[in-house]
């Protein structure tokens, strides 16, 4: 198994949903025992970047079946409404019983310069795992400006909360998009070449210093460039801000070259797919710790391209992978030697450690009995209907993948048994930040 301390061979004893020993083998008694001889057992991943609340049934039965046992998922605000509503009317569809996993809720925020002191203390009391805002989207009205976000973080600050930024410089995508409309230019390519790795970069390093005169923590969101890694590296040494670095999946197995072939339009993300060297040094940034956390950015509702660059109206963004994470990413590290301890790291403890939820994404006492049992011996191919999400697509069809789930617990419930949802015992629930680093 592998623990917060290292991998080793031991039991794993479990009583009323929680973790309560981890033993020598064989020294467990126990009413029920599983035998996971020749497979590894590792804490149920938990996945920080999704959007789910547009299918949460479908969405979160695939990131069981991918291991995943806690999802963390932004609100979905509707138009006009504020960050509070639409946070509070997320938590009332948890509330529901509708998720396979547990939910932690982080803030979207689409009115980010009306945000007050406030309403960040209101979602704190909610639990809310952060607030995110938006340097980019000038088109849709949900841009924050600089002297928002300062304000949004020194908010957040004070009650203990993380901002989550997308960054990626809006006003100069803005004028992006109005050349190549003017040129007539459509397609991936133009989708992509209006989010250059630049504007990232730009974004980040505006981010870092704001939170740094803020003192806020920052969490900066689906990093896909060197340079904005870079920078990421550089405020770290110097000590200028807490920053948590997150990577999504599509940005460390897919380059761009994808917006030249046949899929090219369901392969549509902000930021974009990148070339071959950006990719390369996101897969750096994993190896060598500068990553804390790697999400899906799983979609299960998908947007319209802006029609100055899709006139027609008929292409979309956004894609899925809660499903695919944590078995594509094991596959990723087996195939190019990363240490287990590494990918568990990134796809489990680094995300729930990230935002306050102690007792998931590690084996310990203490820590809910979220379990999966994982055979690296297994071989398959991943199809478009791999993870049963509902969307009919996948990023990841035709990836040979070395690794597969065998059987997922979520606080001690099988979910998954044989590679198959079971639909059985209670379902997820929200799950609430531990501000004090403290499990109870």
């Amino acid at each position: 198994m592998t623990t917060p301390t290292g991998t080793l061979r031991a039991d794993v004893a479990v009583s009323e949903g929680q973790i309560v020993g981890i033993e020598a083998p064989g020294t467990v008694s126990a009413e029920q025992v599983v035998d996971a001889d020749g497979l590894h057992v590792l804490p149920g991943g938990v996945d920080p970047h999704c959007h789910l609340m547009a299918g949460l049934t479908e969405s979160t039965r695939a990131a069981a079946l991918g291991g995943t046992t806690t999802a963390l998922s932004f609100s979905l605000p509707e138009d006009g409404e504020k960050t509070v509503a639409a946070f509070e009317r997320a938590r009332d569809l948890v509330a529901q019983g509708l998720s396979a996993v547990d939910i932690g809720l982080h803030a979207m925020c689409y009115r980010p310069n009306e945000l007050t002191a406030g309403d960040v203390a209101k979602l704190a009391e909610l639990g809310a795992d952060a607030v995110k805002v938006f340097l980019a989207y000038p088109e849709l009205g949900i841009m924050a400006t600089g002297d928002g976000l300062y304000r949004t973080m020194l908010a957040a600050k004070a009650v203990g909360l993380p901002v989550q930024v997308h960054c990626e410089d809006g006003e100069v995508v803005e004028a992006l998009v109005e050349e190549a409309s003017a040129d007539g230019r459509t397609g991936a390519r133009t989708f992509g070449g209006v989010r250059p790795p630049v504007l990232e970069e730009i974004a980040v390093r505006r981010a870092l210093g704001i939170s740094g005169l803020a003192g806020a923590r920052l969490y900066v969101t689906h990093l896909s460039s060197r340079e904005a890694i870079d920078h990421v590296r550089t405020a770290r040494a110097a000590g200028e801000t807490v920053v948590t670095a997150e990577a999504c999946l599509h940005h460390l197995l897919l380059t761009d070259d994808e917006y030249d072939g046949p899929r090219a339009d369901t392969l549509l993300v902000a930021p974009p797919l990148r070339a071959q060297d950006h990719v390369a040094a996101v897969r750096e940034a994993l190896l060598d710790g500068t990553l804390d956390t790697v999400g899906s950015d799983h979609s299960q509702e998908r947007t319209e391209v802006d029609r100055r660059i899709s006139p027609c109206g008929d292409t979309h963004y956004g894609i899925p992978g809660i499903g695919a994470r944590l078995p594509l990413l094991l596959s990723w590290g087996l195939d190019n030697g990363v240490p287990l301890d590494r990918l568990v790291h990134v796809l489990c403890t680094g995300p729930a450690d990230a935002f306050g939820h102690w007792r998931k994404g590690r084996i310990a006492p203490g820590a809910d009995a979220d379990l999966v049992l994982w055979d690296p011996a297994e071989t398959w191919v991943a199809d478009d209907s791999s993870f049963a999400d509902g969307t009919g697509i996948s990023p990841y069809a035709g990836t040979t993948v070395r690794g597969a789930i065998h059987s997922v617990w979520a606080r001690g419930r099988e979910v998954v048994r044989a590679g198959e949802f079971t639909g059985t015992g209670e379902p997820g629930r929200q799950v609430i930040p531990e501000r004090d680093g403290k499990a109870r």
